[in-house]
C-alpha cells in the first residue's frame, strides 16, 4: 500500500506544480506577445512542422473509420448513414489523436530543450540576467499550443472527412455528396464548441507538461532522456483523463 500512497502523493504534487507553472505562464502571456519573435518561432514549430504528420493522420483515420464502419452498416442496409462516422472524428478522434501527436512531437521537444538548458545551467543564467524562465520559455509555448491545436484539429477533421468520403464512394458506393449531407445534417454547433474547448485544454496539457519536466530535469544526458520520456507518457495519460472528465461535464451542461 505504501508505494501506492507514495505514487498518489507524487502525482498530486506534480499536478500542483504544473498548475502553478500554468498560472504563472498565463500571467506572462503579455510578455510573450510583446516578444513576438519568441511566439512566432513556437507557432512555426507547432504549426508548420506538424502539418505533414497531421495530414497523414487525418487521411488514414477517415479511411479506416469508413472502411470498417461502412462494412458494418452495409450488413444492415444502412450504408447511406456512413457519414455519421465523421461525428466520431469531430467528437473524439480529431482532438484526442491530434493532441497525442502534439505530445509526442512537441511536448517531448519542450522537455528535451528546456531540460538541456537546465542541466547546463542556462536557466540559472536567465535568472541572473533578470529574465523569468516562465515568461521567456513557458509562456510562448503555452500560447502556441493552445492557439494552434484547434487549427490543427480542424485541419485533421477536414482531411479525415475527405478521406472518409473517398472511401465511402469506393467501398460502399455512397457518393461524397450523400456522405457530407448526412454528416452536416447531424453535426451541431455544440459539438464543434465541445471540440474547441477540448483542444484548448489539451494544448495547455501538452505545453505545460513538457515545460514542467524540462524545468525539473537533473542528472545530465540521462536525466534529459528520462524527462523527455516522462513528459510524453504523462501527457498522454493526462489527455485521456481530462477527455473523460471534460466529456462528462460538457454532456451534463447540454
Amino acid at each position: 500500500m505504501l508505494p501506492v500512497v507514495e505514487g498518489a502523493k507524487n502525482i498530486c504534487l506534480a499536478a500542483y506544480d504544473i498548475g502553478v507553472l500554468t498560472f504563472e505562464s498565463v500571467g506572462f502571456a503579455g510578455y510573450a506577445v510583446r516578444r513576438h519573435n519568441l511566439l512566432f518561432k513556437q507557432f512555426f514549430e507547432v504549426g508548420n512542422r506538424s502539418l505533414l504528420i497531421v495530414t497523414v493522420f487525418g487521411l488514414f483515420v477517415g479511411l479506416i473509420l469508413v472502411l470498417y464502419g461502412g462494412d458494418q452498416l452495409q450488413r444492415f442496409n444502412q450504408e447511406k448513414s456512413v457519414g455519421l462516422t465523421g461525428l466520431a472524428v469531430v467528437w473524439e478522434f480529431g482532438p484526442v489523436f491530434t493532441a497525442f501527436i502534439l505530445a509526442g512531437r512537441i511536448g517531448s521537444s519542450y522537455a528535451a530543450e528546456i531540460g538541456t538548458m537546465q542541466v547546463y545551467d542556462e536557466i540559472d543564467a536567465l535568472k541572473s540576467m533578470g529574465v523569468r524562465p516562465e515568461a521567456y520559455l513557458a509562456a510562448p509555448r503555452l500560447l502556441a499550443c493552445c492557439l494552434l491545436l484547434p487549427v490543427l484539429v480542424t485541419y485533421a477533421d477536414l482531411t479525415a472527412m475527405l478521406g472518409g468520403a473517398g472511401m465511402a464512394w469506393l467501398s460502399v458506393h455512397v457518393s461524397p455528396s450523400e456522405f457530407f449531407r448526412v454528416f452536416f445534417q447531424y453535426l451541431t454547433f455544440k459539438q464543434m464548441w465541445h471540440s474547441l474547448v477540448k483542444c484548448l485544454v489539451f494544448g495547455g496539457i501538452v505545453a505545460m507538461t513538457g515545460c514542467y519536466h524540462g524545468f525539473k530535469t537533473t542528472g545530465g544526458a540521462e536525466g534529459v532522456g528520462r524527462s523527455t520520456t516522462e513528459s510524453v507518457v504523462h501527457s498522454l495519460l493526462a489527455i485521456l483523463v481530462a477527455d473523460y472528465f471534460m466529456g462528462r461535464i460538457l454532456l451534463a451542461l447540454d
